[in-house]
């Protein structure tokens, strides 16, 4: 699993949200506040492996 993942499943796991925002082979990845959903970071990635998570997520 990579470092990525496994930062994004203990955020999602302690209430907060991602989305993504496609910029054609590289995405923006906005971490998000469970309560209110303000971003609190982003972070740029190529990996198609994190992009599909992402995708995945409700």
């Amino acid at each position: 699993m990579s470092d990525a993942i496994a930062r994004l499943e203990r955020w999602v796991a302690h209430g907060g949200t991602c989305q993504l925002v496609e910029l054609g082979a590289e995405a923006d990845v906005v971490l998000c506040r469970c309560d209110g959903g303000e971003e609190v970071e982003r972070f740029r990635t190529s990996d198609p492996v994190v992009i599909d998570w992402v995708r995945e997520q409700p």
